[in-house]
């Protein structure tokens, strides 16, 4: 069973600007992938009128780089961006050559590659697909597109799912993106 939450920034200030606070952040988003597996994490940063590039990179940069969202089964998005605090993110992820999902008010897309973003964007169309699926939509070999969904479930940008009973004797996955929406707040039971 998947949950969703959201951990809203702006508790952190209207203006987080430290390592320190960046870290305080990040480690309550840890806190809730380590208790609760397979949620649909949505980071709301609605409210915050700026940040530093350090606060930033400590919150947001390494919490993507972590490798706990792969552990956890989670998927991430972000929202609640203004035009600067888009900005900011972007220049984060390139910067820790990383992606992020950004859901905004007309869309949801990846930020941070533009072969990823590509992907990502045949991915919402497909729904629910196995990567040969994908492959055929992008004219990609199937392991070519399971390398790229590699890296996407590593950001928590789609959810991977074992096929039980496989006809083709190993392992085979389904995959599935990132909710395209904001599920309401549940507040989630400890593991």
């Amino acid at each position: 069973m998947t949950a969703a939450t959201t951990f809203s920034v702006h508790q952190l200030g209207k203006f987080p600007a430290t390592r320190s606070l960046g870290r305080e952040g990040r480690d309550r988003l840890e806190d809730l992938l380590a208790n609760n597996n397979g949620i649909d994490l949505t980071v709301d940063f609605s409210g915050v009128h700026g940040m530093t590039p350090s606060f930033l990179d400590e919150f947001l940069g390494k919490f993507l780089t972590s490798g706990d969202i792969t552990k956890s089964d989670a998927t991430v998005k972000v929202i609640g961006l203004s035009e600067d605090n888009a900005y900011a993110v972007l220049v984060c992820v390139e910067r820790r050559e990383t992606q992020v999902v950004v859901l905004d008010e007309t869309s949801v897309h990846l930020v941070g590659d533009r072969m990823l973003a590509e992907t990502f964007d045949q991915a919402v169309q497909l729904g629910t697909f196995k990567a040969s699926d994908l492959g055929d939509a992008l004219g990609l070999s199937a392991q070519n597109a399971n390398n790229r969904l590699k890296r996407l479930s590593a950001i928590g940008a789609v959810r991977k799912t074992q096929v039980t009973g496989s006809s083709r004797g190993g392992k085979e996955f389904s995959y599935r993106t990132v909710p395209p929406f904001v599920v309401d707040k549940q507040p989630l039971a400890p593991a």
